[in-house]
């Protein structure tokens, strides 16, 4: 495909997204606020701003790519962003002999005054777990309404390892993952 073509199926996506359609067809039952009056009211409406419960730069510990073993078979990759003030990603695979057998993706946000851990694996609704407890290169999340995991929570090893663990109803899991290249980071960019 053509750089040209590309650039107008791009145009098009943009024109289609919620948020241009927005843009472009504003909303004729609101009128403009004038004057003082105008400005106390739409000051009124905006929601004030809500900071995290912690801050999000104590999640750091787990930021970069690490990889680690289930099973004699099974290999586990996560790659997490680095923390914003407010939000941090991963995603995660599940991989037998190179093949990806199943994945997960992770946000841990602050909504409004709470700070959760939510996480989807292969397309299923996502389970919420709020902020218990965190300290120094430690996290915990819980979700009492859940039997397994019940408890998620990471941890930064001495040797450097990130040390994920489940615990609820029956046995826990814990695994080791160790920090790896990030996929990509050997990739020249163009000046």
């Amino acid at each position: 495909m053509n750089t040209p073509t590309l650039l107008a199926l791009g145009a098009l996506a943009l024109l289609a997204s919620p948020a241009a359609l927005t843009a472009q067809k504003p909303d004729s039952t609101a009128s403009a606020p004038t004057g003082k009056a105008g400005a106390k009211a739409d000051s009124a409406k905006k929601k004030p701003e809500v900071k995290p419960k912690i801050d999000f730069s104590r999640l750091k510990f787990m930021e970069g790519c690490w990889r680690g073993r289930i099973d004699k078979d099974t290999d586990i990759e996560e790659l997490w962003t680095a923390p914003a003030e407010n939000l941090l990603l991963a995603t995660t695979r599940y991989l037998k002999k190179g093949r990806a057998t199943g994945y997960e993706f992770t946000r841990i946000q602050a909504v409004d005054t709470t700070v959760v851990f939510a996480a989807s694996s292969d397309g299923k609704p996502e389970d919420v777990y709020p902020l218990k407890a965190v300290a120094d290169e430690y996290v915990l999340f819980e979700n009492p309404a859940k039997s397994f995991p019940r408890r998620i929570m990471y941890r930064l090893a001495t040797d450097g390892a990130l040390i994920p663990r489940n615990e609820g109803d029956g046995p826990s899991i814990e695994l080791r993952m160790l920090r790896v290249k990030c996929p990509g980071a050997d990739v020249k960019l163009r000046p």
